[in-house]
């Protein structure tokens, strides 16, 4: 079941959205729900609990824009799929400080919201999938999209969660062999002892990686320039697009 929010305070432009979207997913039977509003007050008061698997948000609101309402909406839910739409480009650097997903120009919807929505929905199956580990001869299943990090030391890997109850576990592997199987679901080993989601770099540089929630770790200096690649590559097919 996916859950999409929308929410945009031009009404004509929010349900000609909600049509499209409900016409596609109908055309091949896959279940849903969808929530729409036309500001982010409205959100915020008559949305309780609910967690949304992509948002679409206007960026240009009054009073609560949706840059603020990604940010709001993100601390909630780390794994939302969020499109931002509107008529102008210069705010894609703040569209890019909350982790968008894809940058909709109104003008362009006719043309790029089938495939910026069905990329959308492979992201959320990613952020759904599964990863299992051994704790104490305990299997606990974790989902991808709460990994912030691995950390190795000798044989004890670290696995360090983002907004979870539990920050971290520590479990027996080896990090090659664990790098081989995460680097198709959005992982990269920026050094040696260091495993982390990609999902959740803030900036990739010479010496260290700057993570979500102020989380700084060091990076192979030596191998900057194929991880710089590696990266970029990764964002620009899962992370970021501006047309």
């Amino acid at each position: 079941m996916l859950n999409i929010l929308i929410c945009d305070d031009e009404k004509p432009f929010l349900d000609r959205l909600a049509n499209k979207i409900t016409v596609y997913l109908e055309n091949r039977e896959i279940p849903f729900q969808m929530a729409a509003f036309c500001s982010g007050e409205e959100l915020l008061k008559h949305n309780e609990d609910r967690l949304f698997d992509i948002a679409f948000l206007d960026i240009d609101m009054e009073k609560l824009n949706g840059i603020n309402l990604a940010r709001k909406l993100r601390q909630e839910n780390p794994g939302i799929v969020i499109i931002f739409l509107t008529n102008f480009i210069q705010y894609a650097p703040e569209g890019f400080e909350v982790q968008a997903f894809r940058y909709l120009l109104k003008s362009d919807m006719q043309e790029r919201l089938v495939s910026y929505f069905e990329d959308a929905v492979r992201e959320v199956v990613r952020e759904k999938q599964i990863i299992t580990i051994s704790v104490n001869a305990e299997l606990i299943d974790i989902p991808v999209s709460h990994i912030l990090y691995l950390e190795s030391n000798l044989r004890v890997v670290t696995m360090h969660l983002i907004n979870d109850d539990r920050e971290e576990y520590r479990f027996y592997g080896n990090m090659t062999d664990l790098s081989e199987k995460l680097e198709a679901l959005g992982f990269l080993r920026v050094q040696k002892s260091f495993l982390v989601n990609m999902e959740y770099i803030e900036q990739l540089q010479y010496e260290k990686v700057s993570l979500y929630g102020g989380i700084v770790l060091p990076s192979s200096a030596k191998n900057h320039k194929t991880l710089k690649q590696q990266y970029l590559k990764w964002r620009g097919k899962n992370r970021w697009a501006i047309f």
